[in-house]
């Protein structure tokens, strides 16, 4: 009973980012401190943050003020608030955040697909992918890294609060400091300003260089696995941070990196193949991180918050993404942890993308349907 009460309460936690709270923040003081959160950029890997920390949660605070201005009808004016803010603190501070890559990632002669062919937009009703195959992918992929390039499996170590000012933010910051650091970060979308692996740039160069669409989910592992010399954490959180660094921005389905990933959902059309890979290796990495059960929830309530926002608008393949993505990281600890990889049957076929994707949903009979109530 005492474990299931730490888990709601961590539900709970996690639904108040998404649609605010009661609980006691701290006071905000009249000083440019609790804004630079919003442009810090760590510039090297390191574990142990203090300034960081304290900028991180400040932003969290202030994210229960945008829910409510969402719901209210007011973001726009929250919005333009926060980039004039944003705007002049970096004028001041320029030496924080590091070089905008806007005109590297953006594709200047992107055209949106032209979907006035297509009879009708409609979301799968299947799951997009198998845990148990995905998993086996990725297992494959350690294994054969482990016996061709002798990359032994690391757990890794997981991002925590600085010691030595976390009893200090507990008391000024009576929610968000008693969440796992990383969970405040990943519900942010900020992991790749306030949680750097520092393989970033290795991994964006090799997408970069790919064909369009040709990037599946065993590609990308498999690099930033490289890269990361067998960290399978850090392997996680660079794909994390490879994708989230520009989530907020509404041309981010034009960023050149996001052209060379395949579809990852079940639809009759191209979706938001940015959202999909974005959220399916953040909950993977916090799966990872805290457990199958803990990231279960917190995908729960990651999707009744996004609904809120949405106004219930359904997101069946979101959703499918964010209730199963957890699993997979945990059983990746797991197997690392128990050196698994040391007896695993290697099977070539868990690598092929038909093995462990489940893209073939038919789409004809509903089509049909949705026709003729026009």
């Amino acid at each position: 009973m005492f474990q299931f009460l730490l888990h709601l309460k961590l539900g709970l936690m996690t639904l108040s980012l998404f649609v605010g709270g009661a609980q006691s923040f701290a006071q905000v003081s009249n000083n440019d401190e609790k804004y630079l959160g919003y442009i810090y950029q760590q510039k090297e890997y390191q574990l142990e943050d203090p300034k960081g920390d304290l900028l991180l949660l400040w932003t969290a605070h202030n994210v229960p003020k945008f829910i409510k201005s969402r719901l209210t009808g007011a973001a726009h004016d929250f919005m333009v608030r926060k980039h004039e803010a944003i705007k002049s603190l970096i004028e001041k501070y320029p030496e924080i955040p590091l070089p905008d890559y806007k005109s590297n990632f953006v594709l200047t002669d992107h055209e949106p697909r032209d979907l006035s062919d297509e009879p009708i937009a409609i979301e799968g009703r299947k799951a997009p992918f198998k845990i148990r195959n995905v998993v086996k992918m990725m297992k494959q992929v350690m294994v054969e890294e482990f016996h061709h390039n002798q990359i032994v499996p690391k757990e890794g170590t997981i991002h925590e609060w600085s010691p030595t000012t976390h009893r200090e933010l507990k008391n000024q910051f009576k929610l968000f400091a008693r969440m796992p650091k990383l969970l405040v970060a990943l519900a942010q979308g900020v992991t790749s300003r306030f949680m750097i692996s520092g393989k970033e740039d290795q991994l964006i160069q090799y997408i970069l260089v790919q064909p369009e669409k040709s990037i599946n989910l065993e590609m990308m592992f498999r690099m930033s696995y490289r890269i990361n010399e067998g960290d399978v954490y850090l392997s996680l959180l660079t794909i994390e941070n490879v994708l989230s660094r520009y989530w907020t921005l509404p041309q981010r389905d034009k960023r050149i990196y996001t052209s060379k990933l395949k579809d990852i959902t079940n639809y009759n059309y191209q979706g938001d193949k940015f959202g999909a890979w974005y959220h399916l290796f953040g909950i993977m990495l916090y799966g990872y991180a805290e457990g199958a059960f803990e990231s279960y929830l917190v995908g729960k309530f990651e999707t009744w918050g996004s609904q809120i926002l949405s106004r219930f608008k359904p997101e069946r393949q979101e959703n499918f993404i964010n209730k199963r993505g957890g699993r997979i990281g945990h059983r990746l600890r797991r197997f690392v942890k128990k050196e698994q990889y040391l007896s695993f049957q290697i099977n070539s076929d868990y690598t092929q993308e038909d093995f462990y994707m489940d893209l073939d949903e038919d789409f004809g009979k509903r089509i049909k349907k949705h026709l003729k109530k026009r």
